[in-house]
């Protein structure tokens, strides 16, 4: 909570930039109304299994990325200590949406390939 308190004080003075995703670590899988605009959710247990949030693209799909080592494809997910998240590598959206964006330290980074590019 207090990690929140901060961040967000560091974000309302611009000292850093305001996050678009802010990280939740879990040890089991969230039901759909437990994903939340904003938020990704990390499920750990032992070790890292998915990344699940809101496609920023506003299509309004749930994605959610491996990151098992043993599957493929996967990705990568870190949180600093303000709890922001990074993916890597990029996200792909294959649907009519055909967004395609980066989330490095709770930013969504549009590429310029991106079917749909908000903000």
């Amino acid at each position: 909570m207090i990690i929140d308190v901060l961040r967000k004080s560091l974000e309302l003075f611009r000292l850093i930039p305001q996050s678009d995703l802010v990280a939740r670590v879990t040890p089991t899988h969230p039901a759909p109304d437990q994903i939340v605009p904003g938020e990704m959710t990390i499920v750990r247990d032992g070790v890292d299994k998915w990344a699940c949030f809101h496609c920023p693209g506003g299509c309004g799909e749930t994605i959610k990325l491996s990151l098992s080592k043993n599957r493929s494809p996967r990705w990568t997910a870190t949180s600093d200590w303000l709890k922001r998240p990074t993916i890597s590598p990029s996200v792909r959206q294959t649907n009519e949406c055909r967004c395609h964006f980066w989330i490095r330290q709770g930013r969504i980074d549009w590429c310029r390939d991106s079917g749909s590019r908000s903000r």
